[in-house]
């Protein structure tokens, strides 16, 4: 049984399918635990609560490059520690380039990248055990999702966190760098 902290509020989206899937984890988020992300001294202390758990899944996707900025933070600790599974939620707005100034896409680009980064820490020859996942879902099915883009077609969150919780049974000698989800039908 792994034990399983997240960033995100359990009951809003994706946060709320994955307190379904796993109702022991525990859940920080500005509104949920007082965390609020965007602040550093936050992200230390997430990072030290993160070091009595197993699996940490980064949800809140915060701006300004927050989200990857405290998926440092934790990576920083459990690369001390040498072991244990990061998830990264990031977006399949990270790969297309378009002339706008929406920061949305450079800021999962750069947490794309950096989990990217990291994934070779455990891939080359020494002997630290740390997988890292970035999941990059297309648009979810969320209130927030349905009132911007009426008619896109989205995932359902459930569906994201049962590919979560697949990811998370893999074998401890795999690592899914990275996986995109997409809805075609």
């Amino acid at each position: 049984m792994h034990k399983i902290l997240v960033a995100g509020n359990p009951d809003y989206g994706l946060s709320k399918s994955i307190k379904f899937v796993y109702p022991d984890a525990t859940f920080v988020s500005r509104t949920h635990g007082g965390f609020d992300l965007s602040i550093p001294s936050k992200q230390r202390e997430l990072a030290e609560l993160s070091m009595d758990y197993d699996v940490f899944i980064a949800v809140s996707c915060i701006w300004r490059f927050a989200q990857t900025e405290y998926v440092q933070e934790v990576a920083k600790r459990w690369i001390e520690r040498k072991h244990g599974y990061i998830i990264s939620i990031g977006s399949s707005a990270d790969t297309p380039v378009k002339g706008t100034p929406w920061m949305y896409p450079a800021e999962k680009k750069a947490l794309r990248a950096y989990c990217r980064q990291l994934s070779q820490i455990s891939a080359g020859e020494n002997d630290c055990k740390l997988k890292i996942t970035y999941l990059s879902p297309g648009n979810i099915h969320t209130p927030n999702q349905d009132e911007k883009m009426p008619g896109t077609l989205k995932l359902e969150p459930a569906y994201i966190a049962s590919t979560i919780k697949w990811l998370i049974d893999q074998p401890d000698s795999i690592n899914l760098s990275e996986l995109c989800l997409d809805r075609i039908i």
